[in-house]
């Protein structure tokens, strides 16, 4: 049987949702899977299901791109899906002597066309329901000879039962994102967890990266923290550890950032919580007892990737989602999987 050579160079969350992919390609009885990504996301990726071999870019650089070529010219009998589709994740083929026989639709243009006309709806049929990022993925199984929706019906968390669940209950609490207007409001966190150490009995992990200290250290959020009876914070740890931590919570509240897609991953639901952009650009959250929350405004989305300052200058779109409204949506998560 061909096997499959996908090429995902990142980032974190995309990569998470190509596992989804992964998982339900072989599910569905595809070839095993190799899959080309960062160096830094190798140690998680090939714990993936559905994957037995990653190869590593190491480097950022094209002499980097060129040498992985190198390693990958000799490789026969490979299907290269280029589930990327970016520069790099084009010319790696070419640079190695091959070709993609299918290449990720990005809905790029249908990205824009929600920010210019301010839409939380996807442009298109009326009730259609917007393409998910996972979606998008499973076009392109046909190229492997398998049906998409086949494919889409078998994809799953891909890291659910590589790491043990924790005998104690726990939360998680990932306040970060990579851009400051995605974050909801520090005060707000702060408020959060002050309410959760009096109603919900459980300990509490606050999951920070490696550009957090800045805001963090000092903060509200942070006294909030030693108030609370049973928290702990872990600061930038490798990703595989992350993992295991949140494979270990209950439930995670999480911005639109990558460790909403890692704790799916490890299928763990979250409480997402959604400003500058919207469900309508494929990210939103997969479980069944994962939670959105988002407020309906005009102004919405307002970035593809909210990178832009708030242009009202309030960031009323997350500033608006208040903290009793994330602890009510919470417990009712918690209350679901209780009764499940």
């Amino acid at each position: 049987m061909e096997r499959t050579l996908v090429i995902r160079f990142g980032a974190l969350g995309d990569l998470c949702l190509c596992g989804w992919f992964l998982a339900g390609l072989a599910d569905a009885g595809g070839p095993p899977a190799t899959l080309v990504t960062k160096a830094r996301f190798a140690p998680l990726a090939s714990r993936f299901a559905g994957v037995d071999e990653v190869i590593a870019l190491e480097g950022a650089g094209w002499r980097d791109l060129a040498r992985l070529a190198r390693r990958l010219r000799g490789r026969r009998g490979d299907v290269w899906l280029d589930a990327h589709a970016v520069l790099r994740s084009r010319a790696l083929p070419l640079l190695a002597g091959r070709r993609a026989r299918a290449r990720l639709r990005k809905g790029t243009l249908q990205r824009l066309a929600l920010i210019g006309s301010r839409r939380s709806a996807w442009p298109g049929a009326a009730g259609a329901a917007p393409p998910s990022l996972l979606d998008r993925y499973c076009a392109l199984a046909p190229a492997v000879g398998l049906a998409a929706d086949v494919v889409r019906a078998a994809a799953r968390p891909p890291l659910q039962g590589v790491h043990a669940p924790g005998t104690s209950p726990r939360l998680v609490l990932a306040p970060g994102a990579r851009w400051a207007t995605k974050r909801w409001p520090e005060a707000h966190a702060a408020a959060l967890v002050d309410l959760m150490a009096g109603a919900l009995p459980h300990a509490l992990t606050v999951l920070l990266g490696p550009d957090e200290a800045a805001w963090y250290d000092g903060g509200p959020l942070a006294a909030a923290v030693a108030r609370h009876p049973d928290a702990r914070v872990l600061r930038d740890r490798p990703l595989p550890e992350i993992a295991a931590e949140l494979a270990a919570s209950r439930a995670a509240v999480v911005n639109d950032s990558g460790l909403l897609h890692l704790a799916e991953a490890v299928g763990t639901p979250v409480v997402a919580l959604f400003g500058p952009t919207v469900r309508a650009f494929g990210y939103a959250p997969l479980l069944p007892r994962s939670v959105l929350l988002e407020r309906d405004l005009d102004c919405r989305p307002c970035s593809r990737t909210g990178a832009r300052p708030c242009h009202r200058g309030d960031l009323a779109c997350l500033q608006d989602i208040p903290p009793a409204t994330v602890l009510d949506a919470l417990r009712a998560l918690l209350d679901r999987g209780a009764a499940t």
